[in-house]
């Protein structure tokens, strides 16, 4: 939308617009840009939220009045938290006995992975059925359970084989990451409780073992030659909100 922005102008139209991706802007130089620290998906900040969002637009809005451009401010709040969210309740709620023995993530971190995913599957059957049938997972044309070994292996190995040969490698990695947070996040959508995008986000990179895996996937590109990977390691698997993590 940045560079969209410039040709716009050019016809004598006005522009302004949300940026969730403060790089991207910062190198296109729009015209106007209110760079805003949200999820990507959420340019107002969290749903139901109308007086927060409000004041999202007016910013966006008040940059109209300058013609000093290119400009980039910065929206100076996250968006609003609903408090601490009880996620020792997201799981199956079905008492199946003592169920598997839990798997460590440092000596086995697919199966560590794979067991935190079959205990979020009921969440994610009944978050499916909610949106009738609906969901974003699958959009890689890769079963979710070869690109979990794919994440897990390429933490390893840049090099493992790819699930789909014609893609470039770095889209193959996103497009991988992609579908694990859209399998989290949907089943973390049919839980109890009114969790905030924030919570969700805060519970998938902070308290979950893929967070971790993604943690140690970040680090893997930052230490790799390829300047495309290098460059994902710079908030694109980590979003900017989440960056104290890494330290």
């Amino acid at each position: 939308m940045g560079a969209l922005a410039h040709y716009i102008e050019q016809a004598g139209i006005a522009t302004t617009h949300v940026s969730l991706v403060r790089e991207h802007s910062e190198k296109i130089k729009p015209p106007r840009a209110l760079w805003c620290p949200f999820e990507l998906g959420r340019p107002f900040g969290a749903p139901n939220a109308p007086e927060f969002q409000k004041r999202v637009l007016k910013e966006i809005l008040q940059l109209l009045e300058r013609t000093d451009g290119p400009i980039l401010e910065d929206f100076p709040d996250s968006p609003p938290d609903a408090g601490e969210v009880d996620t020792e309740g997201w799981a199956c709620p079905v008492n199946f006995g003592q169920g598997q023995k839990e798997v460590s993530v440092d000596d086995d971190p697919l199966g560590a992975l794979t067991q935190e995913m079959d205990r979020l599957r009921s969440w994610y059957d009944l978050a499916v059925k909610e949106q009738k049938g609906r969901t974003t997972v699958g959009i890689s044309e890769v079963p979710l359970d070869q690109l979990t070994k794919y994440l897990v292996g390429f933490v390893n190995d840049p090099e493992i084989e790819q699930p789909r040969s014609d893609l470039p490698r770095h889209q193959m990695l996103k497009l991988a990451v992609d579908e694990h947070k859209a399998y989290y996040f949907e089943s973390a959508s049919a839980q109890p409780g009114k969790a905030t995008d924030v919570d969700v986000a805060n519970w998938f990179y902070g308290d979950t073992i893929i967070g971790k895996i993604l943690l140690k996937l970040n680090e893997t590109c930052n230490k790799t030659d390829d300047e495309v990977l290098k460059m994902m390691s710079n908030r694109r698997i980590i979003p900017t909100h989440q960056q104290h993590l890494k330290n």
